[in-house]
Parts: structure tokens; sequence; C-alpha cells
């Protein structure tokens, strides 16, 4: 019973009747081991620790479950036969009637509750056949110590398991509670860093557009605010984009792409700023080409922001070198800065939800870097130095143009 709710009670809860099934057979399979090897004494009595299994099987299953194994019980104990079969029989019926009938007290009520009904609950069965047995044999005083043994026994064991599973439940529930916690807790801060990211924004644009209501304003001055308030939406627009690529990172336009045409189209993008930057960019063109599966748009948006990040880790300007190298059936990118680098630490969270090393980064250009890779069946590897620089290094499956 422990093995199951270890390893199969949650991935089970997928299909319930196949659920029910592996817990009624557990049960049964049980109940049988422990009347294949009970303690047999004259008379066809045999002492064994079934009803465990039933008192369990009824609490943690329902009446139904109890039902089915209540039945197997009593059909492998009239297989076995002897004297006991009608004692044993009423005895497991009455402990059933009862655990039905205390079935929501049992469930609803605290863990004290539930450990004196436990107690009660290994009694029970004893009750049912013991004074039978000591009514027909010789000498009842011979085997009272063996009585007492076997009730010590079975009110430890019930009382053990019961526990147990109550704390196992605890802890899937408590976890249940966690995940949905954070789950929240990612909700509201990702509200948040929306709120924030884009209203700064939309604020500006408001503001550069009532100036432009004023004639107060030469042309001039006109398209230069109009050119604010464009730039403002287009960051807004651009945080939307990293929002909607990290929600839904899957591959939807599947392509052929030629990875070194990826690679330069980013590289003129980002030219521009790496001159404004004083960083020098080193590339030499390969003589073969490779083919990688994924989509155009998100490779590229992938590409340009761990370009834009290494060109921010050199404020003072340095050399941003590419290199791509083949291995095996793959194909590796090396881009490599010589910028402030990172930290272990920082290099490990790097990529969680609204981290990020900047004074003012939210975190979103690495968390698309990732999601974007890993929906591309690559893997991404990071090292840094803290003043030396970063190597990112982008491992992507090679694929044949057809």
């Amino acid at each position: 019973m422990l093995i199951y709710h270890l390893f199969w009670s949650e991935k089970g809860n997928r299909s319930p009747k196949l659920n029910s099934f592996v817990f009624i057979l557990s049960c049964s399979i049980t109940a049988i081991v422990c009347m294949s090897f009970a303690a047999k004494v004259d008379y066809g009595f045999q002492f064994d620790l079934r009803h465990i299994v039933l008192i369990v099987g009824t609490l943690s299953g329902g009446p139904v479950a109890g039902g089915a194994i209540l039945g197997v019980m009593n059909l492998y104990r009239f297989f076995i036969g002897g004297g006991g079969l009608i004692p044993s029989f009423i005895a497991s019926l009455t402990l059933y009637i009862f655990l039905i009938t205390t079935y929501k007290i049992y469930i609803k009520g605290k863990i004290k509750t539930k450990m004196y009904l436990a107690f009660f609950y290994s009694l029970i069965y004893g009750i049912g056949w013991i004074p039978y047995f000591l009514s027909i044999v010789p000498n009842p005083k011979d085997y009272t110590s063996y009585m007492v043994t076997y009730e010590l026994c079975t009110i430890m064991g019930t009382i053990l398991i019961l526990y147990l599973l109550d704390v196992l439940q605890s802890q899937v529930r408590l976890a249940k509670e966690l995940v949905n916690a954070e789950k929240f807790q990612l909700i509201g801060e990702m509200a948040a860093s929306i709120s924030h990211e884009i209203r700064n924004p939309l604020t500006s644009t408001r503001g550069f557009l009532q100036l432009l209501q004023s004639k107060n304003y030469s042309e001039q001055e006109q398209l230069l605010y109009l050119d604010i308030a464009m730039r403002g939406i287009d960051q807004a627009n651009h945080v939307l984009t990293d929002y909607l690529t990290f929600a839904k990172p899957s591959i939807e336009k599947v392509q052929i792409l030629q990875l070194e045409e990826e690679l330069l189209h980013a590289l003129t993008l980002m030219t521009p700023l790496a001159n404004l930057s004083n960083v020098r960019i080193h590339y030499t063109k390969q003589s073969k080409t490779f083919y990688i599966i994924g989509e155009k748009q998100k490779l590229n948006q992938c590409l340009l922001n761990i370009l834009k990040n290494c060109i921010e880790a050199m404020p003072n300007g340095g050399d941003l070198t590419f290199t791509l190298t083949p291995a095996n059936k793959h194909i590796q990118l090396h881009i490599q800065d010589t910028g402030i680098g990172m930290s272990n630490e920082q290099i490990k969270r790097l990529g969680s939800p609204f981290y990020s090393t900047k004074e003012k980064g939210t975190g979103l250009g690495m968390m698309v870097v990732f999601s974007v890779i890993k929906a591309m069946n690559g893997k991404i590897d990071i090292s840094s130095k803290r003043n030396i620089g970063t190597t990112f290094l982008l491992t992507f499956p090679l694929a044949k143009k057809t």
C-alpha cells in the first residue's frame, strides 16, 4: 500500500479507471500473500493480517474498492477451506460494514480521530472470530499469549500504516498547494512586470502626444516628438513580443534555416549598436553551410537578445567573437565577449523568470533565449569569468536541406 501511494497514486490520477484497477489489484495481491503465508493452527483456523489490507483499502480507495477487496479475500479463503471459513467471513463482513459506516467520519476527521478509529478497526475483526476459536479448542489458556500477540501486532500495524498514509497524503496536498502558490506568485510578478514595462513607454508616448496638440512648436520639434512617441510604442510592443515568446515557445512554423545566414542577419542589425559601444565584431565566414530546424523569427529574436546582452556587458568596448563548429550530428555556435562577466550564482539563475544582471533589466531576454532553444531541441551552455568575459555555447541538431 505504501509503495502504491509513493510511486503510482499521483500518476494514476490521469486515468481514474486504471488507477482504481491498480489499487484494487495491489490490495488483493497483498491480501492473498498474507493468507498464503499465514500461521496455521488446528481446527482449520489461521492467523494472518489480511484485515489490515481491508481496512487500508476501504479507507484509501473508498467503499467500492473495499467491497472488491472483501470479495477477493473471502473467495480466496473459501478456496483454502478449513473450519475457520465461516467465522472469518462474518468477522470481515462486520468490519467492512463498520468501515463504510464510519468512512466519512474518518476522511473528515483530524489525525487524532483517525488513530482512535484505527484502534477500533483493528479490534473488530479479532472480536468476530477469536471467541468462537477459543470456545472450540480444548485448552483456551494455551492460546492466550498468541491471541494477545496477534492483537498487538494488528493494532500497531493498522495504526502505523494509516498514520504513514495520512502523512504521505498530507505531503502530496502541501506539494500541490505550494505549486499553486508559486504559480499565483509568478502570475502576480508577471502582471506587475508587464504593467511596469508597458506603462513607462506609454506614459512617455502620451506626454509627447499631448505636447503635439499645442501649436507652439516648430515642425522639427514636432517630428522629434513623434519619433520619441513611436519609439515608446515600439518598446511596449517589444516587451509584449518577449512575453508571448516566453509563454508560447513552441515552433509553430517549422523551417529549414541556414544558421550562418541567420547569424549574419542578426550581426547586421546589431552592428550600429556595437559601433556606438566601441565593440569589435569578429567572424570568419564558413566554407560549408549548416542547416537547422526552427522558426526564423524566433531564432532571430533569440540571437538578437544574446548579442544585445554581450554588447551591453562591454560598456567600455571590447571584442565579440563568433565561431561555428560541427560536432557529430550537431552544430555549435560559440559567442564570446570580453565583458564584465558573471559569477557562478548569476549563471545558475540566468533564464529564471524576472532575474536580470542589469539594473533595469526584466530578465525577459534570456527567458526567451532559453525557451526558444529548448523548443528547437537545442542546448545552451554558459561559462563566464569576472572581468574576463562570457561565452555562450548554442548547440543545435543538424538538418538536411530538402
